[in-house]
């Protein structure tokens, strides 16, 4: 039975709720909510059969940081502190403690102590002094719980955790249940829980995630709301941060902006700068949850621009941090120059992968030979591979530097595949599912032409025995990662012909609790399934699933408009929701499909980002469906913060408008986006600066200074040398190269006096013995009554070509009296008396998917170009050429005599 009718929750940790009536400790309206304890083992009643519990009093102004061990005034005084503190060694700091009679600060500060040997010790030693604590320190802590306060508990909690005590150890158990009854006893009460506690037993919770945090925590927000209202200090600021992060489940709208404006406040108050730097990430560490990132796009940018000053000097995992946070949200672009530089600095020191991966998206494309050698020398380290996250790392070198190269790929996937099998932590909180969305993303980038059978089959097969046996498969936002990746590459039972029955099964059972982005993940995984396993043939049982999966989606799609109408959608969210549908050609001409493209006309973009914006550019591109209104928001982002975008947000934006055949309302955006094409000409791929060029020409926009950086020998010259680096053979050399063409002949038709030549001669000619002449029904049907209206089929012309490359469906020359000639053996741009006519049938996506007058950006430019080429344009539309109304005998031939202008 899957728990499909109880609301969304995290169902791992649904069967702990079951042991709540062992946590009620005291009579009373609180109640200590923990999630894992064992039945036996602690005498809970002790806690409350020593009377009253003694409280102290804590300053908000509190200074001392997580890791620091305790100070007392009289430490000094305190020889046990003193040798305590002057040990040198993990074992003259046990011995310390096992042979003097140690009070519950001894205790504590031992533990301290040991926690920051821990730290600086490797792997064998520190299993070793795990041991020791359960074996010798622990048993020394029980009979002095009681005497601990909440600071004394939570860091006695978090580095017991941390030096991997289990939550199960009575002792550990003791310590969190009686910390967690003193911050539950004082809700109601004027003492407050010190910020540091809190900070601590927040992270401690978190840790290894054994605890259903919002049931444990749910006191702790009370806190934080006044620690928020008098906040004054960097520290502070640092502190509730963390809170903050580990406790993102329970925090509301109110109490984040609280929050925010307080950082504001000590940012405009300069008691957060540049020279508090640890502050500050741990605010931008906070923002960029995955839940709320995009909505703290502004404030994200203030710190960091904040921060720019100290790049330089930051320390290596912070400077890794800020790379990540600009390269997720694109901006601030201030920022790119140094970033590149530290980056650069850093991977001198520290050779991983960790620090390429923060360097190769800054890399230019003519850098990315260098770096490839250096992933190459990584990719063969065995020690490379030791160092934390190092798949991931290396994942990030390898999409960025686009490498192509079967060897490098092999090596990679062959890497995971050890990692899988020797890492038992793999399993454990499914962690396998950053391969499997990592291998789903790279073979989208390689168009489906790489497979490394033994990942899928691996990979594979862990999904299926986590939807059959494990918990997890109950959980619709596990379930949907894992249920991409099957349907993708099968690798089961029956996989040629069918999908998996349970998979199925599940489906149908959580449909109505999938929410956007899984339905996207499942959409995902049903492309890849139909262009990489069933490209060729679908069999009729596939078949039959995927159009009950398409009803799936399209259930859930209905029901998260309908919520629209209550609570608005994001950009972003909304922006998925039509990349889901658009991943099935069978979903495109749906009525919730037109029904989700429809709402982007009434979405008001409050707070847009460069993510926002290139991700609603890429589905306007893709659907090529228009509204104005948002394209002018677009420009309106880039018009106001050009300083800050990033030359590759603003091609995004030019290209789709231009695409679209939109035009700005104001022309003074266009010179905002030339500026930053100019700015980060150097880090723009070849092909990027070209599309911008040619959407700036079409708005007639396009700087001196760009045409004379494209024109020129170094630039044609980079062109080539990206071609001969990129990783898309197939596609890549003949788009760029076919952009190139049309910038030139843009420039050269619209600004002659830029004076460059037409040096395209040779390539349209290639172009045209490649590429056969395909005549459709369309087509045919026209030039059959053309030849009846004509009266000679020399009178007109066929897919005439122009010294440009342009392609004419139809020509007709008439002379003085109107009456068609043979077209003249030689093109000329004026003829006496002579009327060149081009007859161009405008295909269905010739338009704008929601607006059939709404021709787009290229065939306006097409048109535009052959009227100054000397031509008449006139157009047929295809929609309207294959309307009820032409179907009438005799209507196309007089439509075809009235767009002519012929009476006989």
């Amino acid at each position: 039975m899957y728990l499909n009718y109880i609301s969304r929750a995290q169902w791992k940790y649904f069967r702990h709720l079951l042991q709540m009536r062992h946590m009620r400790l005291l009579a009373g309206k609180h109640t200590n909510l923990t999630a894992r304890l064992p039945l036996q083992g602690v005498s809970l009643p002790a806690f409350a059969a020593e009377g009253p519990l003694q409280r102290r009093l804590y300053s908000f102004e509190s200074d001392d940081p997580m890791d620091a061990t305790i100070t007392r005034s009289s430490s000094d005084l305190d020889p046990l502190l003193k040798r305590l503190a002057e040990a040198p060694t993990i074992d003259s700091v046990l011995d310390v403690m096992i042979n003097n009679a140690m009070q519950h600060t001894h205790i504590v500060e031992g533990i301290s102590i040991l926690w920051q040997h821990y730290q600086g010790v490797d792997q064998p030693d520190r299993s070793a002094l795990t041991e020791r604590l359960l074996q010798s320190i622990l048993p020394l802590l029980e009979p002095h719980i009681n005497q601990l306060d909440v600071d004394e508990l939570s860091r006695t909690y978090l580095y017991l955790r941390k030096m991997h005590i289990p939550n199960c150890n009575p002792a550990v158990e003791a310590v969190l249940m009686r910390a967690l009854l003193l911050v539950n006893n004082q809700v109601d009460k004027d003492n407050p829980v010190p910020l540091t506690a809190l900070s601590r037993l927040s992270v401690g919770i978190n840790l290894e995630r054994d605890f259903f945090t919002p049931l444990v925590c749910r006191n702790f927000v009370h806190y934080l709301e006044n620690h928020i209202a008098q906040c004054r200090s960097e520290e502070q600021v640092r502190l509730l941060s963390t809170c903050l992060f580990q406790l993102h489940m329970i925090v509301d709208e109110e109490l984040l902006n609280s929050f925010k404006l307080k950082v504001i406040q000590l940012i405009d108050e300069n008691v957060l700068s540049h020279e508090t730097p640890k502050a500050l990430l741990k605010v931008i560490h906070m923002l960029n949850i995955p839940v709320w990132s995009q909505e703290h796009t502004q404030l994200i940018r203030k710190i960091m621009l904040v921060l720019e000053p100290c790049i330089p000097q930051l320390d290596p995992g912070d400077l890794k941090s800020v790379c990540r946070t600009f390269l997720h949200h694109q901006e601030p672009a201030e920022l790119a120059s140094s970033l590149k530089e530290s980056s650069e600095k850093l991977l001198k020191e520290e050779a991983s992968a960790d620090a390429l991966s923060c360097l190769v998206p800054f890399a230019t494309p003519l850098e990315r030979d260098k770096y490839t050698q250096r992933f190459r020398e990584l990719l063969h380290s065995e020690e490379a591979w030791l160092l934390p996250n190092a798949s991931g790392h290396f994942f990030s070198v390898l999409r960025a530097l686009k490498i192509a190269d079967l060897k490098f790929c092999n090596t990679y996937w062959s890497g995971v595949v050890r990692e899988l099998d020797s890492c038992a932590e793999e399993q454990t909180h499914l962690r396998f599912l950053r391969h499997c969305q990592r291998y789903m993303n790279f073979n989208n980038n390689l168009g489906g032409t790489y497979r490394h059978f033994e990942v899928e089959k691996k990979l594979s097969h862990m999904c299926m025995s986590a939807m059959e046996e494990d918990i997890s498969g109950r959980l619709p936002t596990k379930f949907a990662r894992l249920a991409a990746f099957v349907l993708a590459y099968g690798h089961t039972p029956f996989s040629w012909k069918k999908f998996p029955n349970v998979l199925l099964s599940k489906l149908l059972a959580m449909a109505p609790q999938l929410d956007i982005n899984e339905c996207f993940l499942l959409s995902r995984g049903m492309q890849i399934a139909c262009e990489l396993r069933f490209r060729q043939h679908l069999p009729s049982l596939a078949s039959m699933q995927l159009a009950t999966m398409d009803n799936v989606l399209i259930s859930c799609a209905e029901r998260h408009l309908a919520r629209a109408d209550e609570e608005p959608l994001s950009a972003s969210d909304l922006s998925m929701i039509v990349r889901t549908l658009s991943h099935r050609k069978s979903l495109k001409n749906t009525v919730v499909y037109n029904k989700s493209l429809s709402l982007y006309k009434s979405l008001h973009c409050k707070d847009l980002s460069s993510r926002v914006v290139r991700d609603m550019a890429y589905n306007f591109n893709a659907s090529q469906f228009l509204v104005p209104e948002l394209l002018e928001s677009m420009f309106g982002y880039i018009s106001e913060q050009h300083k800050h975008v990033t030359g590759d947000t603003v091609e995004k934006v030019l290209t789709c408008s231009y695409n679209l055949g939109y035009t700005p309302t104001s022309l003074e955006v266009l010179e905002h986006a030339s500026e930053v094409l100019i700015r980060d000409f150097d880090q723009m791929s070849g092909l990027a600066i070209v599309q911008a060029c040619l959407a700036l020409c079409f708005y007639k926009s396009i700087p001196e200074e760009l045409i004379n950086r494209i024109f020129c020998v170094k630039f044609i010259q980079r062109i080539e040398d990206e071609i001969q680096v990129c990783y898309s053979k197939a596609t890549y050399p003949e788009r760029v190269l076919n952009l190139v063409m049309q910038l030139n002949r843009t420039v050269c038709l619209d600004l002659p006096e830029a004076n460059v030549p037409w040096f395209q001669q040779n390539y349209i000619e290639a172009q045209m013995s490649k590429r056969p002449l395909q005549s459709t029904a369309f087509s045919k049907d026209v030039k059959e009554l053309l030849e009846k209206i004509l009266k000679d089929k020399n009178h007109f012309r066929c897919n005439h070509t122009t010294p440009y490359g342009y392609q004419i469906d139809f020509v007709i020359h008439f002379d003085r009296d109107r009456k068609p000639i043979p077209a003249p053996p030689v093109e000329a741009t004026m003829l006496d008396r002579i009327t060149k006519v081009a007859i161009l049938l405008l295909r269905l996506d010739s338009f704008c998917e929601n607006d059939l007058t709404a021709l787009r950006g290229p065939e306006s430019l097409k048109m535009k170009h052959l009227e100054m080429m000397g031509y008449k344009v006139l157009q047929i539309n295809e929609h309207d050429w294959n309307s009820k109304y032409m179907a009438a005998p005799g209507a196309k031939a007089n439509y075809l005599k009235c767009l002519l202008q012929i009476s006989n």
